[in-house]
C-alpha cells in the first residue's frame, strides 16, 4: 500500500475510533443520571464530539473536498463503532418491527455521524494554512486512542468493584438470557449495579475491535516481525481478559456438597483487574513503538548510568505489579467479608510496599528528570512520574479515609467509590509510565 493511502487509512481510524471513544466517554457519565438536565446536556456533547473529529479533519487536510472526504469516512467508521450500542435501542414485538427499528437506528447514526463530522471538517478547513495530513504519524494516534480506550474500561471496571456490581449479571456472555449486544437501554437503566457492569462489557467489546484492528493494521502497515508479533499477543491478551472478566460471574469456589453454599471466585477477580492493567501497559508500548521519535534515527546517548537505569526502571515496573495485585485482593477480600477491617493484613502489605515504590519511582523519575536534557522524552517522561506519584500517593491516603469511614455508613458512599477507583485508575497510568520509561531508556541510552 502506498504511503499517501496508509497514512490516510490510519487517519481515518485514529479519528473514526477518536471519535466512538469520545462519545462512549461522555455517554456513560450522562446515562449515570439519565433524565435530568445535566444528563441530557451531557448526551447532547456526545454529538459535539463528532463535530471536533470533524475539525480535526479539517485542519489536517489539503482541500476542503479533501476535510469532508475524510470526515464523511470518519463518520462512517464512528457509526459502525456505535453498532455496539445500538442493538439495545431496538423495539418491537415481531422480528418485522424489530428489523425496522434497526434500520432506523442505524440509518439515523450514520446520516448524523457523517453529516456532523464533515460540518466540522468543512467548517474548520483553512485553506493554504492546512496541515499535510501525511507529516502526522496517524498510526501512532490511532494506537494512543486505542490506549485510551483500555483505560476507560479500567475505570468503568473500577466503578463496577466499587459498587459491587460485579455479579449484578448473573450470566455470561448473555445479559439476562438477551444477547450482550441487544440487551434493552430501559433495562439496563433501571438498576444502577446492571448499569456498570453491562456498560463495563460493553466497553469491552470497543476494546476487543481496537484490539483486533490494531492487530490486523500492525501486519498490513509494520515491517517490524517482532511488532507484528506482539500486536497479536496483546490481541490474545485482550481476549484472555474477556474471558477471565466472563469466569469471574460463572466459576465459583465450592465450600461443600451443597450448591447453594457457593462464594464468588475472587482470585478470578483479582487476576482479571491486575492483568487489565498489564494489557494496557502493552497497548501503551506498542503506541511508544509506532511513535515518530522511536521510528527515527536519533542516536542513542551514551552514559556511565545507562545500566543502573534500565534495572531500577524493570524493578520499578514488577514492583508496580506487585502493588496493584496486593490493592486488589485488599479491596475483592474486603468486599465479599462486608467487612473494611477484615484481610487488614493485605492493606498493611500495601502500604508498607506503598513507600518502597514510592521511592523508587521518585528516584527513578526524578533521574530521567535532572540528567538527560539531551533526549527530550526522557525528562518528560521522569516529570509525569514524579507528579504522578505524588497524586497516587496522596489518593491513597484519600482512598484509606473513604474506606476508614465507609465502617460507620450504611451503603455505599460516592466518596468511597470515586477515591478507589481514581486509586487504581491513577495505578495503572503510573505502570503505564514506568514502562515507558524502562522502554525508553534501552531505545535512548547506552553504557559507553
Amino acid at each position: 500500500m502506498p504511503d499517501a493511502y496508509r497514512s490516510q487509512f490510519a487517519r481515518i481510524l485514529a479519528l473514526g475510533f477518536g471519535m466512538t471513544v469520545a462519545m462512549w466517554a461522555v455517554g456513560y457519565v450522562a446515562m449515570m443520571r439519565p433524565g435530568l438536565v445535566v444528563g441530557e446536556a451531557l448526551f447532547a456533547l456526545t454529538l459535539a464530539c463528532l463535530v471536533l473529529g470533524g475539525v480535526v479533519a479539517g485542519r489536517s487536510s489539503h482541500t476542503r473536498s479533501d476535510a469532508v472526504k475524510t470526515g464523511l469516512q470518519a463518520g462512517v467508521l464512528s457509526a459502525v463503532l456505535n453498532l455496539l450500542i445500538i442493538g439495545s435501542l431496538i423495539g418491537g414485538d415481531s422480528t418485522a418491527e424489530r428489523l425496522m427499528s434497526f434500520g432506523i437506528w442505524s440509518g439515523g447514526a450514520l446520516g448524523v455521524s457523517m453529516g456532523l463530522a464533515a460540518l466540522g471538517a468543512a467548517v474548520a478547513w483553512r485553506g493554504g494554512q492546512a496541515i499535510d495530513a501525511s507529516r502526522g504519524n496517524w498510526y501512532h494516534r490511532f494506537a494512543c486512542v486505542s490506549a485510551v480506550t483500555v483505560f476507560l474500561l479500567l475505570i468503568t471496571g473500577g466503578l463496577v468493584t466499587g459498587h459491587e456490581a460485579g455479579l449484578a449479571v448473573p450470566d455470561w456472555p448473555n445479559t439476562f438470557g438477551h444477547n450482550m449486544l441487544l440487551y434493552p437501554l430501559e433495562e439496563m437503566v433501571g438498576d444502577e449495579g446492571v448499569y456498570y457492569e453491562h456498560a463495563h462489557r460493553l466497553y469491552g467489546m470497543l476494546v476487543g475491535v481496537a484490539s483486533m484492528v490494531l492487530a490486523v493494521t500492525l501486519i498490513l502497515f509494520d515491517r517490524r516481525a517482532w511488532l507484528r508479533r506482539m500486536g497479536f499477543y496483546v490481541l490474545l491478551m485482550v481476549c484472555y481478559q474477556g474471558l477471565l472478566g466472563g469466569l469471574r460471574v460463572t466459576g465459583h469456589l465450592t465450600l461443600s456438597a451443597d450448591p447453594d453454599e457457593m462464594i464468588p471466585n475472587t482470585i478470578l477477580a483479582v487476576v482479571h483487574g491486575v492483568f487489565g492493567q498489564v494489557v494496557f501497559a502493552a497497548i501503551v508500548a506498542i503506541a511508544a513503538f509506532t511513535s515518530t521519535t522511536w521510528l527515527s534515527s536519533r542516536p542513542s546517548t551514551a552514559k556511565l548510568s545507562a545500566g543502573s537505569d534500565r534495572s531500577m526502571s524493570l524493578a520499578l515496573v514488577v514492583m508496580l505489579i506487585v502493588q496493584l495485585a496486593l490493592g486488589a485482593l485488599y479491596r475483592h477480600l474486603r468486599r465479599d467479608a462486608g467487612d473494611p477491617m477484615e484481610h487488614i493484613h493485605w492493606l498493611y502489605v500495601h502500604i508498607f510496599l506503598a513507600a518502597i515504590v514510592t521511592a523508587l519511582a521518585i528516584f527513578v523519575g526524578g533521574r530521567l528528570w535532572a540528567f538527560n536534557k539531551d533526549q527530550p522524552i526522557l525528562p518528560r517522561l521522569g516529570k509525569a512520574m514524579v507528579h504522578t506519584v505524588g497524586f497516587q500517593l496522596l489518593l491513597g491516603i484519600l482512598a484509606l479515609i473513604s474506606v476508614i469511614a465507609a465502617r460507620s455508613v450504611d451503603g455505599i458512599s460516592i466518596f468511597e467509590v470515586t477515591m478507589t477507583t481514581m486509586h487504581q485508575a491513577t495505578g495503572a497510568l503510573l505502570l503505564a509510565l514506568a514502562a515507558l520509561a524502562m522502554l525508553w531508556i534501552r531505545r535512548l541510552l547506552v553504557e559507553p
